[in-house]
């Protein structure tokens, strides 16, 4: 059976020290407004100093730390800076509407609608809680794919073709 399975870490965060000057210089010409960048430097500070379980992944080439979960007694911390990151999600369901968001997170209703991730020089493994495990026969999976691209791609051309038959008949 194929199987994977992230690599889970234990880790402390470093993610003060980015000013909003820093982060207007690095996201220029993103499209970012003052207030989002604003919303990243308070973000950044309370996340700063939290240890929190992270997994890495294949699907993103490692790129990222991804949220994974964190303990109880940091649950205020995170629902903050995530609160403020839902100040620039490119689809925002809280925008400066903090009593709603944190009613949704009470109720455990929240769901941001994507990954959370952190940049691999802001994360400090503590410990790894489970090694990747990736038994995924990728070439597999890739010719799997092309093959499913082709059997789509040939079902267009005849549907195409039934067409201009059709049409030449009449």
């Amino acid at each position: 059976m194929e199987e994977y399975k992230p690599k889970i870490v234990k880790a402390k965060l470093h993610t003060a020290g980015k000013t909003y000057e820093d982060i207007k210089k690095e996201l220029k010409g993103q499209g970012f407004t003052c207030k989002q960048m604003k919303a990243m430097v308070r973000q950044n500070n309370y996340l700063d100093g939290l240890t929190l379980y992270l997994s890495l992944w294949n699907y993103d080439n490692h790129e990222k730390w991804h949220l994974w979960n964190w303990e109880d007694s940091i649950d205020e911390k995170v629902m903050c800076a995530l609160y403020e990151a839902e100040q620039y999600h490119p689809m925002p369901r809280y925008k400066h509407d903090f009593e709603r968001f944190k009613t949704d997170w009470i109720n455990g209703e929240y769901d941001p609608g994507c990954s959370f991730t952190l940049p691999l020089e802001q994360v400090e493994v503590l410990e790894v809680l489970q090694e990747e495990l990736d038994n995924v026969d990728h070439s597999k999976v890739k010719r799997e794919v092309e093959r499913a691209k082709n059997a789509h791609r040939d079902k267009r051309r005849k549907q195409r073709a039934t067409k201009k038959k059709h049409r030449k008949r009449r």
